[in-house]
């Protein structure tokens, strides 16, 4: 393999500005995480996300190995479903490899690269040895997100400090659905056709710093940190820098 040696005007002149995918918080060819409690319904979040991208004309495979999926109303062409299954009773292959597999094969043979991976959590409590770890899980998508500049968006529950701090550290940016304390009460969403109304949620975004050498890092003053944003009835977030 030669490698390439970019002069620096060339390559800065080239990366001046960002390419988003999906507002201002997950930038293309990045793995962001959507994440919360257990008892939150981050897939219809999800969902929502992976159908605006796709009716923006992006090729989205969605893969849906959670298996909550359902009663949703879709007419968009460029969003596609895959529903990780065996070929047999007597196939031994991994669950994480399965899914892997088909990623893989998405990236050969057609030209999807954005994915929406529903959940990572999921996957590991299915999948044995290494993969049962939802950390090395999220190491393995990003790896390969990086090999195929691919465009990921991971679904995760929250389980332990050390393993949400490991699916955080793994990601650009973060989106964390969470109860919102100050209103007392949280109304969970129900899958319906997407665009129909919704309520509205409470949601914290975090996001990472777009350029750590000039933003400072999470504690510079220009990153104020997480602002307080919710997702509007057309399941749409609001801006998540302050």
């Amino acid at each position: 393999m030669e490698h390439q040696f970019i002069k620096a005007k060339k390559f800065f002149s080239e990366n001046l500005h960002p390419k988003f995918i999906y507002k201002n918080v997950w930038r293309e060819q990045t793995t962001a995480l959507l994440h919360g409690p257990r008892n939150l319904d981050k897939t219809s979040f999800a969902i929502t996300i992976a159908d605006d991208i796709a009716r923006r004309g992006h090729e989205v495979l969605y893969v849906n190995a959670s298996g909550k999926l359902g009663g949703i109303q879709c007419d968009t062409e460029s969003l596609y479903i895959f529903n990780p299954e065996f070929e047999s009773i007597d196939d031994k292959t991994d669950y994480a490899d399965l899914i892997f597999e088909a990623i893989e094969q998405a990236v050969r043979t057609t030209s999807i690269r954005t994915f929406v991976i529903d959940s990572v959590t999921r996957i590991a409590a299915l999948s044995f040895g290494r993969n049962a770890s939802a950390a090395f899980v999220m190491k393995r998508l990003v790896a390969l997100q990086v090999k195929c500049k691919l465009s990921l968006l991971v679904v995760a529950d929250h389980t332990t400090k050390a393993v949400n701090n490991a699916l955080i550290a793994l990601s650009e940016a973060n989106m964390l659905i969470q109860n919102d304390p100050a209103r007392q009460r949280f109304a969970e969403p129900q899958l319906g056709p997407i665009g129909s109304p919704r309520p509205t949620f409470p949601l914290d975004i975090r996001v990472a710093p777009l350029n750590p050498a000039t933003d400072g890092g999470i504690d510079s003053p220009k990153f104020a940190g997480p602002k307080k944003s919710e997702v509007t009835n057309s399941g749409v977030f609001h801006d998540s820098l302050r």
